[in-house]
């Protein structure tokens, strides 16, 4: 007799041990869902906050390229007039023919 209760303590002991790491095993289940759905709207925030940032970042530098187009368009345009004043110095203090000032713009547009 003392074996048989001895038998059904050990039974009773490792159903109740099942039902123990079953409970645990649901709640280990119940975290990491929470801490992947957790995760998952974290994620979609940063993207969300990302693509703002990277919708600034564009804009700023479509401004800055049209901002640098127009100064390089001056400084060409400045270059121009000074080629054309040297040249007319040149011709005036040497004795050196002008250039064609219609070629000198096409050669410094190109």
């Amino acid at each position: 007799m003392d074996v048989i209760i001895g038998l059904v303590t050990i039974f009773l002991g490792i159903v109740g041990l099942g039902v123990g790491l079953v409970k645990l095993a649901g709640k280990l289940t119940d975290n990491s869902n929470g801490l992947r759905d957790e995760l998952r709207s974290d994620i979609k925030d940063l993207r969300l906050e990302l693509k703002g940032e990277i919708v600034g970042v564009r804009g700023e530098i479509g401004a800055v390229r049209v901002e640098l187009g127009g100064r390089i368009d001056a400084v060409a345009a400045e270059l121009t007039k000074t080629r054309i004043a040297v040249a007319r110095l040149e011709g005036h203090v040497l004795g050196v023919p002008r250039p064609d000032t219609a070629t000198e713009a096409a050669t410094d547009a190109a």
